[in-house]
């Protein structure tokens, strides 16, 4: 895996150091029972503007005429070979988009695939003259579209519709720093983010999912994923050494830990640096009026700017919820779950305290859940240094309310309660101390109703809010960008905004969020027994390799087909068990087995044991998971793929396996060292 060794470790509190966040404290995240106040107090909620922590406050100061100088200096052209985006040409990317405000435009651009070069210097001053229009004392710019919420989502598509040719403009809204979000990759989320850069020529949206072609100053804060460790504790008990799991991440892309105040204030500047405009001082959303084709987005300035079309990205009090229709905006997913988030300092390293055993690494090395009797607690440490006393680290807490209901109205109390329960968390808590403030909400997951309005479609944040467990939170906020950029670019192209346009793009949302919820219910469910655990993350994990192998060779076949009129017709179509793309359906029909015997088990009509027995026995069974991995042996519990397996897995895959899983295993996927990073 790509090695981070020029990043030192922060030595100020990111959270808490910045003139933007010191002395406030975070609001608690928003329930759909709060959406209507919300909407009320808007005004109020507003006072100030938005914060956000460290590099993220120069960004928004800087305003848009600084950024303006920047436009176009980030483009690039993209190899035409359909294998992945190539490192030079991510770190070229990356480099002029940091040094982008320093150096200025630069002109001339090689657009991907066409071959055709542009005269970048003609559109920068262009746009650095409209630039000047979007401030407060001017009359409303006009653009083709407004991209509302400058997160990680809101960032990525708005890149992608600039770098696609139309006009396009990022809004601020109050709820993009203060909502904690996903910050975790596994495998197929960065052949996500590689689909979006190779799709849409934008390539620095592939060092997203390629930690080490990140800006430096990025990995800095962030840190490199090196595994996904599980153990198993019980309440008054230390935990059992053979109730661990460990599964070592693959060295095809290096996961990441993505700090997201300076990762979203990254995307920002790659927005902006491919022609999406952004208004003066970053002023943040306060409400839309008017309709479709003359909407007239309002910011807290005073100021407004005006859109054809706009996507609402930004939260769930979104001003666009209301205009869905006369039923509730808003609504809590069956499988819910109360979440607790906070950023702490001094989280003990637990390997110190539960040895990963002979087969396993350090869990401070990558992303840690440490699994209970109707929960969770997701770890994510940040940074280079993690093994010290003094390492910022990212706690998640997913609690099933019927086993663990609130008992007090503090988040941090509640915490500190249940921690106590556990006396190896007791351990590791015991000196950590907050950085970003805890925030709580019961339910935490919640579903827009429907999706596409005259005019608008409301997406990621503002449709759907997913556990942070299993990195979904990230992965389906890529894969929302991928599918809205595919509708948005075809109705821009044919000047078709009706609902019936983007019915498609709905219906993809609401499977995306379908199989969110059915992996939340399975996982609580699994929480109950560690033999249902044990089981059903080998599932999990063979889900999401094969999904991303399966995605490689979809993305590699349409680039293969460049120029015919269907070359991504494969993309976007729902297969099942959350998937979009060719896959071998058998690996669809053992998610469904598995979520089938898992709900029979919550509805006490099977034993726990039973139904993990039956799970491994379909992966021992199963013609189509390779023996090497041992996924059907339950003892088991260390999955490191090294370059001896991957010899191993490529003959087996040549002799044995069904074709359409050879397809994925051979060269042009992620077996062959040719193709790997």
């Amino acid at each position: 895996m790509p090695k981070d060794e020029e990043a030192p470790t922060p030595t100020k509190d990111r959270a808490t150091d910045s003139p933007g966040t010191r002395g406030r404290r975070s609001r608690p995240a928003a329930t759909p029972k709060d959406v209507q106040a919300r909407r009320t107090a808007r005004a109020a909620d507003d006072r100030g503007g938005r914060a956000a922590p460290g590099a993220a406050d120069a960004d928004r100061d800087s305003g848009w005429l600084e950024g303006a100088e920047a436009v176009g200096a980030a483009e690039s052209a993209l190899p035409d070979e359909p294998e992945d985006t190539r490192p030079e040409d991510i770190r070229a990317a990356t480099a002029r988009t940091e040094g982008a405000g320093a150096e200025g435009a630069r002109a001339g651009a090689v657009r991907a695939g066409g071959g055709a070069v542009v005269d970048g210097s003609s559109r920068i001053v262009a746009a650095a003259a409209e630039a000047r229009t979007v401030g407060a004392a001017a009359p409303a710019s006009r653009h083709k579209v407004a991209v509302l919420g400058a997160h990680l989502g809101g960032g990525m598509l708005a890149a992608v519709l600039a770098r696609a040719g139309l006009d396009v403009v990022l809004v601020d809204s109050a709820h993009d720093a203060s909502i904690p979000a996903g910050e975790t990759t596994v495998p197929y989320t960065a052949e996500v983010f590689e689909l979006l850069a190779r799709r849409y020529g934008v390539p620095e949206l592939a060092a997203l999912g390629h930690f080490g072609q990140l800006p430096a100053s990025v990995r800095a804060g962030s840190g490199l994923k090196s595994s996904i460790g599980f153990v198993y504790a019980r309440p008054g008990a230390r935990v059992r050494p053979h109730q661990k799991l460990q599964f070592n991440v693959p060295s095809e892309h290096g996961e990441s830990h993505l700090y997201r105040p300076e990762v979203d204030a990254w995307v920002h500047r790659v927005a902006v640096g491919h022609g999406a405009k952004a208004p003066q001082g970053r002023p943040v959303l306060k409400d839309v009026r008017g309709e479709a084709g003359d909407f007239t987005v309002e910011l807290a300035d005073g100021s407004s700017v005006a859109a054809e079309f706009v996507v609402d990205m930004s939260g769930p009090d979104a001003p666009m919820l209301a205009r869905l229709g006369p039923e509730p905006a808003l609504r809590p997913l069956r499988h819910s779950s109360r979440v607790l988030t906070a950023h702490l300092r001094g989280v003990r390293p637990l390997e110190r305290r539960v040895d990963p055993g002979p087969g396993g690494t350090a869990w401070t090395g990558g992303t840690t859940q440490v699994v209970f009797p109707g929960g969770w607690i997701q770890l994510v440490p940040f940074g280079s240094e993690r093994d010290g006393d003094d390492a910022l680290t990212s706690v998640a807490v997913s609690l099933d309310t019927k086993l663990w209901p609130q008992g007090s109205a503090s988040a941090e109390e509640d915490f500190q309660e249940l921690v106590r329960q556990f006396p190896d968390l007791a351990w590791q808590f015991e000196k950590a101390t907050t950085v970003r403030p805890w925030t709580s909400a019961e339910p935490w997951q919640y579903a827009a109703t429907a999706a596409a309005g005259p005019g608008f479609v409301v997406l990621d944040r503002s449709a759907v809010r997913c556990d942070f467990t299993l990195s979904r939170d990230v992965t389906l906020t890529a894969e929302l960008v991928h599918e809205a950029a595919a509708h948005i670019v075809a109705a821009a192209a044919e000047d078709d905004w009706s609902v019936a346009r983007f019915r498609g793009l709905e219906s993809f949302q609401a499977a995306l969020i379908e199989h969110s919820e059915r992996l939340l219910g399975t996982a609580l469910t699994a929480t109950t027994d560690f033999r249902l655990w044990n089981a059903f993350c080998r599932v999990w994990l063979l889900h999401s390799m094969f999904a991303a192998l399966s995605l490689k060779r979809a993305r590699n076949d349409a680039l293969a087909s460049a120029g015919h009129p269907g070359q991504w017709r494969e993309l976007g179509q729902h297969r099942g068990a959350g998937l979009w793309f060719p896959v071998y359906p058998g690996f669809v029909a053992l998610f469904d087995d598995m979520d089938r015997l898992v709900r029979q088990v919550a509805d006490n009509r099977m034993d726990a044991g039973a139904a993990a027995e039956r799970i491994f026995g379909q992966l021992r069974q199963a013609s189509f998971v390779p023996p090497l991995f041992g996924f059907g042996d339950p003892t088991d519990r260390y999955y490191n793929f090294t370059p001896l397996k991957r010899i191993k897995t490529l003959l087996w895959a040549k002799r044995r396996a069904p074709h359409m899983v050879r397809r994925v295993l051979t060269p042009g996927a992620t077996v062959s060292p040719s193709v790997e990073r």
